[in-house]
């Protein structure tokens, strides 16, 4: 019987020290959890975007010009305008693309008379398109413009 009891004293230390063996580990292996975490969580901080500033309305830089063939393409497409059309609107286009160029050389932004200039210059392109695609659709592109600048400014 002393051996049997004997015996059992050394079942229960082992378990108690197998027990604070494994609380040891367990603490250890949750601060390494968290430890791991906490610098995952500090890699993943980025820099806000290059183009952060142009939703909240700011733009970043010049805009990107759009291409007059794409430009035909979209009115084309909006309108359902006739291949002789959409070959005469991107003329249009390609025509007014070099002198809105030449006018960006040649006058500053923040010139006083730039916004009459340039005014002057996208009433003469749309009197243009006015003679190739007619009033009406000019009208209805002009609507179909104005919603999307104002879906823009909602987002």
């Amino acid at each position: 019987m002393h051996f049997y009891s004997q015996n059992k004293q050394l079942q229960i230390i082992s378990y108690h020290l197998k027990k604070s063996f494994m609380k040891k580990y367990a603490k250890l292996i949750l601060a390494s959890v968290f430890l791991f975490s906490m610098t995952a969580m500090a890699q993943e901080q980025t820099p806000p975007p290059a183009n952060a500033g142009a939703q909240n309305g700011m733009r970043q830089g010049p805009r990107q010009q759009v291409s007059p063939q794409l430009r035909a393409e979209n009115i084309a497409k909006a309108l359902n305008l006739t291949d002789a059309e959409k070959a005469k609107v991107q003329e249009v286009y390609e025509k007014n693309d070099v002198i809105f160029t030449k006018f960006r050389a040649e006058v500053k932004r923040d010139s006083p008379d730039f916004r009459e200039k340039f005014k002057a210059l996208r009433d003469a392109q749309d009197a243009d398109l006015v003679n190739v695609i007619g009033k009406e659709k000019f009208e209805t592109w002009q609507k179909i413009q104005a919603e999307r600048r104002q879906n823009m400014n909602n987002k």
